[in-house]
């Protein structure tokens, strides 16, 4: 037996749901892998996103297999390795990481408030800034718990080096649940967008 999610009728076994998933993120791999070589890169950055996609493979499958006992953990971390293929399959034109603690993409922490540092830097005589994920919705957020976030009152503001705190209150979450969130930042010049890219975490809670 296994602790099914109520919403989910999708997958009787999980088991046979995380191996299904698996093998979607190899199959969509190729996909993105695809799309790179329709970009005309250099030999060089072509095959670095490449073996990007292909790690993120290789460890979006080992924490499916790992750290999933839930059909929404498993949709957590699947749809968490879909968003970094597609991110690492456009690139970052500008420098970009958002980290949890010390490490990035793949994290761990304790069961409580997250501490995440967004860190970017424009090309020179550009701006900076976090955007809307869509429209109306700052981050794309996705967690087998409640979680909510708090934001500085200048969330948005255009900077030259980008070097803020977006804190996730995980507080009534449990050992061993995920959290997923995707955080965009924008690079601007005369309050125009030029470019906007995503970055992608997955937090398992400890």
């Amino acid at each position: 037996m296994f602790a099914s999610d109520r919403d989910s009728e999708r997958a009787t076994d999980i088991q046979d749901y995380q191996g299904t998933c698996s093998e979607f993120i190899v199959e969509i791999s190729s996909d993105y892998k695809g799309w790179v070589d329709k970009y005309n890169l250099s030999p060089e950055e072509a095959k670095s996103r490449k073996a990007s996609i292909e790690k993120v493979v290789e460890t979006t499958n080992e924490w499916i297999t790992k750290y999933t006992d839930t059909i929404k953990k498993v949709d957590i971390a699947m749809n968490d390795g879909i968003n970094k293929m597609a991110e690492l399959t456009a690139g970052y034109p500008f420098k970009f990481e958002v980290l949890v603690g010390q490490s990035i993409r793949y994290t761990y922490h304790q069961v409580g408030k997250l501490k995440v540092n967004v860190k970017a830097s424009p090309k020179p005589g550009h701006l900076i800034r976090i955007g809307n994920y869509h429209k109306d919705q700052l981050f794309l957020l996705n967690s087998s718990c409640q979680v909510n976030f708090v934001v500085s009152e200048d969330i948005a503001r255009a900077v030259d080096v980008l070097d803020d705190f977006v804190i996730l209150d995980a507080t009534q979450c449990l050992k061993n649940d995920l959290i997923s969130f995707t955080i965009v930042v924008e690079e601007i010049s005369n309050e125009s967008v030029l470019e906007r890219r995503g970055y992608s975490t997955i937090v398992m809670l400890s």
